[in-house]
């Protein structure tokens, strides 16, 4: 996809500290930084469906990087340093919060499940941000505000201030994904803590993470293919599409 040519050197890779589904995190020489390689595997479901798709974690690694790089560039503080090879970034190590938090802009998913007051394609008013607990052996069970205080799992004023980065990360995403035509439907953040204590955004911003649909067709540009059984070779066919946008910022 490219070559890579890094201003930094890049810190010595020692061991797995930590394999996801989609990626696995190395700790490095340096403590506060750690290395994050994005795989070529593909699940739904809680890991219950399982594919590998040849170069998804090159796809997935640049349209990351290309995102969180806009995100800086607009004051959002983020762990990306860096990419340093086609599958592999270079971050900050974070104290990584155990809540997925969702921010909708159109009514899909599990959403319509939830509230059936709402219908299939709505487009939302103003931004739904929801909460879930990270935790797949509990099928990461939908957490109230009240829940998270609560369970002590962030102070009030953590869970304002994740809110209020979330709405910016929605208002920044969804004008840059617009100019090259893909609608943002909705998307997944992770937050932590770095050593210093400051909370910063996490994980990795990707169509594994997002729903991203064609502005002028409403395709399906992201990992909704693979949950709705389309033949893998449609799903890589997307995230190709997606990278094509995103990363080359070619406009169809």
């Amino acid at each position: 996809m490219g070559s890579f040519m890094t201003t930094l050197t890049v810190p010595e890779k020692l061991k797995l500290i930590y394999e996801g589904k989609a990626k696995r995190l190395y700790e490095t020489n340096q403590v506060d930084k750690v290395l994050i390689e994005f795989k070529d595997d593909l699940t739904a479901f809680n890991g219950k469906k399982h594919d590998v798709i040849a170069s998804k974690g090159i796809l997935n690694a640049a349209i990351s990087a290309k995102l969180f790089t806009i995100l800086e560039k607009n004051g959002i503080a983020t762990h990306f340093i860096e990419q340093v090879d086609e599958r592999t970034i270079l971050a900050k190590r974070l104290k990584m919060i155990p809540l997925e938090v969702v921010c909708r802009n159109i009514a899909y998913g599990s959403l319509i499940k939830r509230v059936p007051l709402f219908k299939p394609g709505q487009k939302l008013n103003r931004p739904i941000i929801e909460f879930f607990l990270k935790n797949d052996e509990l099928g990461d069970p939908f957490l109230s505000e009240e829940h998270i205080i609560s369970l002590e799992i962030v102070r009030e004023d953590e869970l304002n201030e994740i809110k209020r980065i979330t709405r910016r990360v929605n208002d920044v995403l969804k004008d840059f994904l617009a100019r090259v035509g893909i609608t943002l439907v909705d998307f997944k953040l992770e937050y932590g803590w770095d050593l210093n204590g400051d909370l910063i955004l996490g994980d990795e911003l990707t169509g594994d993470t997002m729903r991203l649909w064609d502005s002028k067709t409403g395709r399906i540009l992201d990992k909704d293919l693979y949950r709705k059984g389309e033949p893998l070779s449609e799903v890589l066919k997307a995230y190709k599409e997606c990278y094509r946008r995103i990363v080359l910022e070619e406009v169809p």
